[in-house]
Parts: structure tokens; C-alpha cells; sequence
């Protein structure tokens, strides 16, 4: 009976990890979706609420153990490279709200491709491209 309810619990704790990841990457496709039509609309209270969507998205990778939880099982021992893109990905979201303050379209959207390098680098771990 014990064994049972472990391994229950294991499962359920699997589902909600993958129901969290899913719902996260969909807010991170929304943010980057606003992102790209701010630049190709000029309008950048568009790119920033985008830049802030990525971000939300973005906070349930604050450490490599917390990566971990919503990695496949079998790639949990790559935690540290998804983290380090999740680092980049803030990282190219603060340059590109430096820029954008400065009026520097150019290097703004050079920051946008950061962006999505960082997320495909990790989808690459992630799904074994």
C-alpha cells in the first residue's frame, strides 16, 4: 500500500511539473510573440510587457535544482545547461531594456535573437536535437 502511494505521488508530482513547464513555455512564447510585433509594429510598450512575460516566465528556472524538476527524468543531469540559457536569456532581457531606454533599436532586436539562441540551445538538451 505504501509503495503505491509513493509511486502515486511520484507520478502526480511528474504531471505537474510537466502542466507547470507547459503553461510557462506558452507564457515565454506569448512574451517573445510581443517582443517581435513591438519591433515590427514600433511599439514598445509591446516590446517591454513582452520582455516582462519572458522574464515571469523565466523565474521558475532560478537554480539549477529547480531546472532540474522539469527536465525529463532523463536529461535532470543536463539541469546546468538549461540553467546557464535561462541566465542568458535575462541576461539579453536586461540589455534589450537597456537599449530600448537608449533608443538603440538595432541593438535591441540584436538582443531579441540572443533571446531566442539562448531558448533553442536549451530546447536542443531538452529534446535531443
Amino acid at each position: 500500500m505504501m509503495k503505491s502511494l509513493l509511486i502515486a505521488s511520484m507520478f502526480a508530482g511528474s504531471l505537474f511539473a510537466a502542466e507547470a513547464l507547459t503553461v510557462n513555455m506558452a507564457k515565454s512564447e506569448n512574451g517573445l510573440n510581443n517582443i517581435q510585433k513591438g519591433f515590427l509594429y514600433n511599439a514598445m510598450p509591446l516590446v517591454r510587457n513582452g520582455i516582462q512575460e519572458v522574464r515571469e516566465a523565466n523565474m521558475m528556472f532560478s537554480s539549477v535544482e529547480e531546472t532540474k524538476k522539469y527536465l525529463p527524468k532523463e536529461k535532470q543531469h543536463l539541469g546546468n545547461i538549461a540553467y546557464n540559457a535561462a541566465k542568458r536569456i535575462n541576461s539579453a532581457a536586461d540589455e534589450m531594456e537597456i537599449y530600448l531606454a537608449t533608443n538603440e533599436m538595432g541593438k535591441a532586436q540584436h538582443t531579441y535573437s540572443d533571446i531566442i539562441n539562448a531558448c533553442s540551445a536549451c530546447h536542443a538538451v531538452v529534446r535531443g536535437w
